[in-house]
Order: C-alpha cells, then sequence, then structure tokens
C-alpha cells in the first residue's frame, strides 16, 4: 500500500480509496467487515469460527459447502496476514482456537484488535477469469475485521448530543421501569448534589462512581444493553483518566452553566471524553466498512424479559443510526469513504433452541429491528436476517413436558460434569403483548463448546455461518 500520509488528511484519505477501487481491477482488493453486536452477543467467538472455518475450508470444503467459492470448489488457498506495523493488535485468533480445543471459550473483548485473512481463489466471472488467464495470478480478496467492546457501539450517538441533551435522556429512562429501581443511591445523590453547585472534584468522582455501578449492575444482572458512555463499562487501555469522571445531573430547560459549577465540570469532561475516546474511535475504525452484520442474542433478550428486551431494541436502533448505507457511486467513495451496501442482522446461539424454532427466532429479530431495518432497506443497502451459531455447542433430543414430548436441547454447561436439558418453550416470532411477559429469566446455561481441533484442517460445525458469508462477500469472491 503506499504511504499518503504526508498528504493533507482528506487528501490522502482520498488518494487511499483512489488506489483501493483501482487495486479492484487488477485482481486483488480488500473488504472491511463490521463485525457488530453489543456485549455478550457473541462478536469474538463469530470472528473465530469465521476465520477458522474459511482456513479450514481449503482441506474441508464439507464445512462450508453453502460459500459458492467453497462449494464450487475454487478456493485454492487462505492464509492469515501477520502483523504490521502502525496496525493494532493482532486479534488472538490462534489463543481462542486453543482455549475453545480445551474446551473452554475465548475471553470477552476488552480492547481493541484486528486481523485479516487473505483468500485466493479462481475466479467465476468472464472478466476475472481473462485476468488471472493475462497475470497468470489467482483472484484474491483480504477480508479485514477490527474487535471492539460492543458497550463502546453505544458511545457513537453521543457524537450528536451536548452533554445536555444526553443527560436529559439518561435521566428521563432511569426514573423508569427497571432502572428506577436499581439506581436510587446514585439519583439520591445527583438530587443532593445539583448541576448549579460549586464544582468538586470529589463530587464529580463519587457521581461517576455510582453511575458506573448502576451500569455494571444493569448489564450484569438484568440484561440491559442500552447503557451509555459504553467505556464507564470496559475502559480497554484508557485506564481511569480524570476525564471520565462525569455522570448525568438534571439540568435546567435552557442547557447553560454557569462557570465554576458541577454542571460545567461535567460538561467539560463529556465533550473531552467525545473528542478524546469516542471520535478517533469511529474515524479511525468505521469509515473503511462496506459490509456489515449485526449479532444479535435476541434469545438472552427475550428470557430476560419485557425491560431488558425494549432495551436491546433501543440499543439497536441507536447503533445503527451511526453507520452510512447505501450505494456510494466512485465520487462518493472517492470523497466520502466506502458506505455499508449490505447488512446482515443474525440472531445467535441458534443452537440453543431446536432447528424448528430457529426460524422463529430470525423472524422475532426481523420484527424486533423493524425501524433500523426500514431506514437500512431505504438507502438502497441490501438487507438479510437469519439465525446464527458460529459454533453448535448442543445436540437435538426430546422431553416429555406436561405431558407432551417436546423438542429440547441437550449440552454440558461450562464446569460441569453432566449433560443437561434446555427448552424455551415457544420463541413468538412477534414481540410479546404488555401483559404476555413472563417473569425474568437470566441464567441462559453457557454450554461447553464442542471437541475442537486446532488445527484448520476439520473446522468447526456451524449453523448457517456459511450462509452468512455468502450474503456479505460472496459477491466479491465470484
Amino acid at each position: 500500500m503506499m504511504n499518503f500520509s504526508w498528504l493533507p488528511p482528506i487528501i490522502a484519505q482520498a488518494s487511499e480509496r483512489l488506489v483501493g477501487n483501482l487495486s479492484e481491477f487488477a485482481g486483488s482488493a480488500t473488504v472491511w467487515l463490521a463485525v457488530t453486536g453489543l456485549s455478550r452477543s457473541g462478536k469474538t467467538v463469530f470472528i473465530t469460527s469465521l476465520i477458522h472455518n474459511l482456513l479450514s475450508s481449503v482441506h474441508n470444503p464439507n464445512r462450508m459447502p453453502l460459500l459458492n467459492v467453497v462449494g464450487e470448489r475454487r478456493l485454492l488457498a487462505a492464509h492469515l496476514e501477520g502483523p504490521r506495523a502502525n496496525r493494532l493488535p493482532q486479534f488472538p485468533y490462534l489463543g481462542n482456537i486453543e482455549k475453545m480445543a480445551v474446551p473452554d471459550w475465548p475471553e470477552r473483548t476488552s480492547d481493541l484488535s484486528e486481523i485479516g485473512i487473505e483468500v485466493r481463489f479462481a475466479p467465476a466471472n468472464t472478466a476475472g477469469r481473462l485476468l488471472s488467464e493475462i497475470t497468470g495470478n489467482p483472484a484474491s480478496l483480504t477480508i479485514r475485521i477490527v474487535d471492539y467492546p460492543g458497550e463502546w457501539l453505544l458511545d457513537l450517538p453521543l457524537l450528536g448530543q451536548s452533554y445536555a441533551e444526553w443527560s436529559r435522556a439518561t435521566l428521563h429512562l432511569l426514573r423508569k421501569g427497571v432502572r428506577a429501581e436499581i439506581s436510587g443511591e446514585f439519583l439520591a445523590f445527583i438530587e443532593q448534589h445539583r448541576a448549579g453547585a460549586v464544582a468538586s472534584e470529589q463530587v464529580a468522582k463519587q457521581a461517576h462512581d455510582l453511575y458506573c455501578a448502576y451500569l455494571v449492575n444493569a448489564r450484569d444482572r438484568h440484561g440491559l444493553s442500552f447503557l451509555q458512555p459504553g467505556r464507564f463499562l470496559c475502559r480497554g487501555s484508557l485506564g481511569d483518566l480524570s476525564y471520565l469522571w462525569f455522570a448525568p445531573l438534571d439540568v435546567g430547560e435552557d442547557g447553560m452553566f454557569a462557570p465554576h459549577t458541577l454542571g460545567a465540570l461535567m460538561a467539560e469532561r463529556f465533550e473531552t471524553y467525545k473528542r478524546e475516546a469516542v471520535a478517533p474511535f469511529y474515524h479511525d475504525h468505521f469509515r473503511h466498512y462496506s459490509r456489515q452484520i449485526v449479532l444479535v442474542d435476541v434469545l438472552r433478550a427475550l428470557l430476560a424479559g419485557r425491560d431488558a428486551f425494549d432495551d436491546t431494541r433501543l440499543a439497536l436502533d441507536a447503533i445503527l443510526e451511526s453507520f452510512r448505507y447505501g450505494h456510494g457511486g466512485i465520487l462518493s467513495k472517492l470523497l466520502l469513504g466506502p458506505h455499508i451496501d449490505k447488512v446482515l442482522f443474525a440472531a445467535t446461539k441458534a443452537d440453543h433452541v431446536p432447528d424448528i424454532q430457529r426460524d422463529h427466532l430470525a423472524a422475532l429479530l426481523q420484527n424486533m429491528a423493524a425501524f433500523p431495518a426500514l431506514e437500512v432497506k431505504s438507502s438502497n443497502a441490501q438487507f438479510e436476517v437469519t439465525a446464527l451459531a458460529s459454533v453448535i455447542s448442543t445436540a437435538e433430543d426430546t422431553q416429555e413436558i406436561d405431558g407432551q414430548r417436546l423438542q429440547v436441547v441437550v449440552g454440558r454447561p461450562v464446569g460441569s460434569a453432566k449433560q443437561a436439558k434446555f427448552f424455551v418453550g415457544n420463541v413468538p416470532i412477534r414481540p410479546p403483548r404488555p401483559d404476555a411477559w413472563g417473569s425474568p429469566f437470566l441464567n441462559v446455561p453457557v454450554f461447553e463448546p464442542p471437541a475442537i481441533d486446532p488445527a484448520p484442517i476439520e473446522g468447526i460445525a456451524h449453523i448457517n455461518l456459511d450462509l452468512v458469508l455468502e450474503f456479505l462477500l460472496g459477491d466479491r469472491l465470484r
């Protein structure tokens, strides 16, 4: 790749994109895949399984038959890019796959990392075959992915808000439903420390700590998702910097703060956080994406109850507002960067329900994401919804329940010596009516991964991973 760092930023970015577009005509290209998901949606396992199965497909094409480049036996080679200077730390694929072979699951993502996999293949289209014959080289596509904590996605909408606007919206939510039940200590504290009070470092830090405790409780014990700022839950490499010590306060109608007040201090730190943490993350890692998968743990949201389910819908809507969708022309790509022209919503952990219910899981997600999906469609981006299991960790069985023999799944919960059966009931295809919600159930079992060979030969059993990749990347592998 040519180095354009000496040019002014806008010219450098345009030059990089022009070289990237021209390289496609030379038989090699790079596609940036946005793997988008809230915390615990399965991003790390998805990326690990995607890489392992692509590497393994050279040896075992039966593992990914519905990815056409594999099913048509056109895949010639696949290998990982090595670490490069001036890039992010390498995504820990090898460590993840070795841990899954134990068997155990990889650690949750705690900071930024990146990985690229280069795929060499025989072109299926006439122009590609002709170019390959002229150059004597196969076509190639590098798939590049950046991994990051899912919590950080919910910071992107903050870029369009002032501190006063964010405080009003956040406190409005805190005073409703389950949030009101678990945020009492924080709300009582800010009731005694108003925005117009004299600025105090100690008070700001206390408010911040109480607010962070509420966020952790909301995520871990109540299954809530729409929690901002994201780095209050997962700092990454930031550490405990003083500009993070802010929290929402009750603010006046005008949203203005007198100098040297607590409100002014909080507002200043909010703006610093956006400038130092949020904007660089958005600019550096989102402007390249042209394909996107949105991973949603629909089952967990459904079982966690109405508050958690509605919260997941709110979080989805907020996240998708932060991306650009639609087909950009050459000039648009050159000047503004690529738009996302294909997006797939995936209901993850499909192996936790029997096969006959997986279509229901996808239909529920489609209805759950109806409003964001309309925005995607209206921008001419291609859109799809499916159920997905990056790794199959269960098998199907039957069990008699209340006199009826029903299909269930069976697997070995992590840390258990015995297998256990799991029955979720009937998965609805639409969000339940307000009077149809049962008691929240947050103890969805975590099943051990199956026996996995860490060598990329056999691959990993999955549900619909090949269909997902065909939709997202199949046209780039023709």
